[in-house]
């Protein structure tokens, strides 16, 4: 699957990360479980080469959230200039869910909410670097929103404050 837009300054897409390329890499599972929740998740290749991110949230021992994430201190994402968004290619199951990311310039993240339709089909989610807000630990931070520098870690996250069960199937994250 091909996925091309021209950003700004007329510059192509880039794809950071695609999961029928590159399958699950150093991707791994990171639940509410590190923190004493209870809640569980698993993170698979499909047979045609997606990622499948899958599970239950529990509130249980103040849990509430399943994550995935990628760390690339050593060998960061550049970003450059002439991009201003994120484009996650997904298949939703109708629930919302949090996108962050993570630079050199500092420990908090920067994070976007965004529902998806749950129809069974293709879907882009578009998140502009400007709607990211900087956050610790779900938390605000006093801090402008991200500005689209390098990035040493991205993480996709599930946690609606309510006990729910999730499935999203995910192709690819790119830069527009």
């Amino acid at each position: 699957m091909t996925h091309s837009k021209e950003g700004k300054s007329g510059s192509s897409t880039v794809t950071l990360y695609s999961f029928s390329e590159k399958g699950l890499g150093n991707w791994a599972v990171e639940d509410d479980t590190v923190m004493g929740g209870q809640s569980s998740s698993q993170l698979k290749i499909t047979d045609d080469n997606h990622a499948y991110f899958s599970g239950g949230v529990s509130l249980e021992n103040n849990g509430g959230f399943c994550s995935i994430h990628q760390i690339v201190e050593d060998n960061p994402y550049k970003i450059g200039s002439n991009f201003e968004a994120f484009a996650l290619i997904l298949k939703g199951d109708g629930k919302a869910y949090n996108y962050r990311v993570r630079t050199p310039n500092g420990r908090h993240s920067y994070a976007f909410t965004f529902p998806t339709k749950g129809d069974g089909k293709w879907e882009t989610i578009t998140i502009a670097f400007s709607a990211m807000e900087a956050t610790y630990r779900g938390e605000s931070v006093d801090a402008p929103n991200y500005a689209g520098e390098n990035i040493l870690e991205m993480q996709l996250l599930i946690g609606n404050d309510k006990e729910e069960t999730f499935e999203v199937v995910i192709e690819s994250i790119q830069v527009i």
